[in-house]
């Protein structure tokens, strides 16, 4: 799960991507979500540890890595916020699929 690759991804400033992977979730949003999300729960307490970054934009936004099962957790949870928010921000979700090595 490469961290660094979902960095980069030209997002809109109230767009959330959630990335799953075979290792668990990355969750990249905006900065204004996460301060929402952060007064609902103690993510640190729970073990997932926020990285504050700057989109190609210049925008705030931050990138949570999480397990399989918080990642599912996070997930959920963030769909329920983002339909109480009445589209200030939308989900957009990728899976992230190895290639498998092909026998010659």
């Amino acid at each position: 799960m490469k961290e660094t690759q979902w960095v980069s991804w030209p997002l809109m400033e109230e767009e959330v991507l959630v990335v799953e992977c075979e290792s668990g979730f990355i969750f990249n949003l905006p900065y204004s979500l996460y301060k929402k999300l952060a007064a609902e729960a103690d993510l640190e307490r729970e073990g997932v540890h926020p990285k504050v970054i700057r989109d190609v934009f210049g925008n705030k936004r931050t990138l949570l890595t999480t397990n399989r099962d918080k990642g599912l957790e996070i997930r959920a949870w963030l769909s329920l916020i983002v339909s109480r928010e009445h589209g200030s921000y939308f989900i957009t979700e990728v899976e992230e699929i190895r290639a498998q090595e092909r026998e010659i």
